[in-house]
């Protein structure tokens, strides 16, 4: 029976019900004698045992009624639960995202890479002065990272971040006393989120995270050049290990952000100083943004009186309209001192203190929803060594085409020629000392997902 058959039969049953009653008061109003007891006890008898009958069925059609409205509202809000493709791990805390991606490249270098340092693994040698591209003449898997989180609500509440990195990448970016530098895999960070709805809302991250310093990050797929320039690889640290705190300003145009860490890609304190960590980040328009870090404290182990400072720039412009094809402009100034330098391989070096500086311009060009072209020039001076491990004056230019094959899957080319002006008596940089020239071709596959 549907819902309308149910509701003619309550409307018969209304009417049968007060035919009744009228039947019964004419009982009394019919005849001219009253009716005896015995009579009224036998029609009240049947009166009740129809309001009876009546009424279980009036509460069966409405349970009836009640299951029927009930059916679409179960299954609407079990579908999406089901569904797939929603990136979404499903605890009774809330939803875990995963995402993360597969990072493989074929690196090689027109002249002969350094020797391998002893307990390395690649018999083809390792390019000079390279960090995430290091691994010459090889097919490499560089990063397979799996990134879970939770982002903290706007409204407050709390959340977390961990990405596992897998590859020699990992080498690179490992934090000291923390897994140690050799194996494949590391957590490149780690951290709780901390949402207090105060003012424009306060965020805070305790744990391991990625530094505030530098225009690029570890991720290839997130910089617009494959390989890492210099600033990056050697003016700045990769992770910290602390607490951070950020807040925004001015409906956002001014973003602020001060922390207290263990050091310099330092998972464990060496000297029981914390390094500070500030930045302040200036958005006037969408199109243009200028950032100003700053982070200074002592890496010497059981030295808490000779700091090191780093002072980086970053500036990001996007010049014309958006109705375009899009150039985006992006410059990066380091400077860095270190009061005192510790034990070195070079004992003119011991005690003294040290700087070294440089500059990278970033030109990038959406030619096409496919085809993205980008390019570099940096030049950076390391006069004491105490970066490269030598003294040194580098400069490199770098050009590199992003295509994407298809949706998650971006293919990158890249050439790069490296410069360096040392002669140390007669020693050069590249070519096992015999070169102040390295050019390389690279080739990343990049795999997305989540």
């Amino acid at each position: 029976m549907n819902i309308f058959s149910g509701k003619q039969l309550l409307t018969r049953a209304s009417v049968v019900l007060i035919a009744l009653v009228f039947s019964c008061a004419s009982f009394g109003w019919a005849d001219t004698a009253p009716a005896s007891a015995e009579d009224l006890a036998k029609i009240n008898k049947q009166l009740l045992e129809k309001i009876s009958d009546l009424t279980n069925k009036v509460d069966q059609l409405e349970n009836r009624v009640v299951r029927a409205e009930r059916a679409p509202q179960t299954a609407a809000i079990s579908a999406p639960a089901g569904a797939e493709g929603d990136g979404v791990l499903r605890t009774t805390g809330g939803d875990i995202r995963l995402d993360g991606f597969v990072d493989t490249s074929f690196n090689w270098n027109f002249v002969t890479p350094n020797v391998v340092p002893p307990g390395g693994t690649n018999a083809t040698g390792n390019s000079t002065l390279r960090a995430f591209d290091r691994e010459s003449d090889t097919f490499d898997i560089n990063n397979i990272q799996l990134n879970l989180y939770r982002p903290a609500p706007d409204s407050g509440g709390v959340g977390f971040r961990t990405e596992f990195m897998y590859g020699t990448d990992a080498q690179v970016a490992e934090s000291a006393g923390f897994l140690g530098g050799t194996d494949e895999f590391s957590i490149q960070e780690a951290f709780v989120e901390l949402k207090a709805p105060i003012g424009t809302g306060l965020t805070v991250w305790a744990g391991k995270f990625a530094t505030l310093l530098g225009a690029e990050v570890i991720e290839n797929h997130m910089n617009w050049n494959s390989s890492r320039s210099y600033l990056f690889t050697l003016a700045i640290p990769f992770t910290h290990t602390g607490v951070r705190a950020m807040y925004n300003w001015l409906d956002g145009k001014i973003g602020t952000t001060i922390g207290l860490v263990n050091g310099w890609d330092s998972a464990i304190d060496n000297n029981k100083v914390k390094d500070i960590e500030a930045q302040i980040k200036w958005a006037p328009t969408d199109n243009f943004s200028i950032v100003q870090n700053f982070m200074g404290g002592s890496q010497i182990a059981d030295d808490r009186g000779d700091n090191r400072y780093i002072f980086d720039t970053v500036a990001s412009w996007t010049p014309l309209p958006k109705d375009l094809p899009k150039l985006h402009l992006m410059a990066n100034y380091d400077y860095g001192v270190e009061e005192r330098l510790g034990d070195t391989t070079a004992p003119l070096l011991e005690g003294h203190s040290a700087d070294w500086q440089g500059y990278a311009l970033y030109a990038k060009y959406d030619l096409y929803d496919w085809l993205t072209l980008g390019a570099r020039w940096e030049q950076f001076w390391d006069d004491m060594g105490v970066r490269t491990a030598t003294a040194d004056e580098l400069w490199e230019m770098t050009y590199t085409a992003d295509i994407k094959v298809y949706k998650n899957l971006l293919t990158r080319l890249e050439y790069r020629h490296d410069h360096s002006n040392t002669n140390n008596l007669g020693v050069k940089s590249f070519d096992t000392g015999t070169e102040n020239n390295q050019d390389t071709v690279g080739i990343s596959m990049i795999y997305l997902f989540g």
